[in-house]
């Protein structure tokens, strides 16, 4: 088999792979390598390692303290927001509220403007990197 030169002074390219398109699959392939003045094999190849460059950095989002913190705070919200439906259940069944569910009522919505004002913080500080 006849190894063939690469542009740019890579590793040389002595792989074939067939790829099966339709007519506007492959025209697509070729109108692209031609507008970037370049062959269907390096623009399919530039393709693909732009494609996994993607996904590393979709799984670095998803590991990332910011996401992480945003994570927990949606999950202390969801928290609050069953408390205070079970609040408003019990109000509504009974038609008055205890005490104690006015100061549980009042307790989540302190704990919301917290979580809120730490959003912010998270929003801001990811808005800087």
């Amino acid at each position: 088999m006849r190894k063939r030169s690469s542009k740019g002074g890579g590793e040389q390219r002595s792989i074939q792979v067939h790829l099966m398109a339709n007519e506007e699959e492959a025209g697509m392939i070729r109108t692209a390598a031609k507008k970037r003045n370049q062959t269907v094999s390096l623009t399919i190849i530039e393709a693909v390692k732009l494609l996994e460059g993607r996904l590393q950095v979709k799984e670095e989002e998803r590991d990332s303290p910011t996401v992480q913190a945003l994570k927990e705070i949606e999950y202390q919200l969801r928290r609050i927001g069953r408390n205070v439906n079970q609040i408003a259940h019990n109000a509504n069944r009974e038609m008055n509220a205890t005490i104690e569910d006015e100061a549980s009522a009042s307790y989540a919505v302190r704990q919301c403007r917290e979580l809120i004002d730490h959003l912010d913080t998270v929003i801001e500080r990811s808005g800087n990197d």
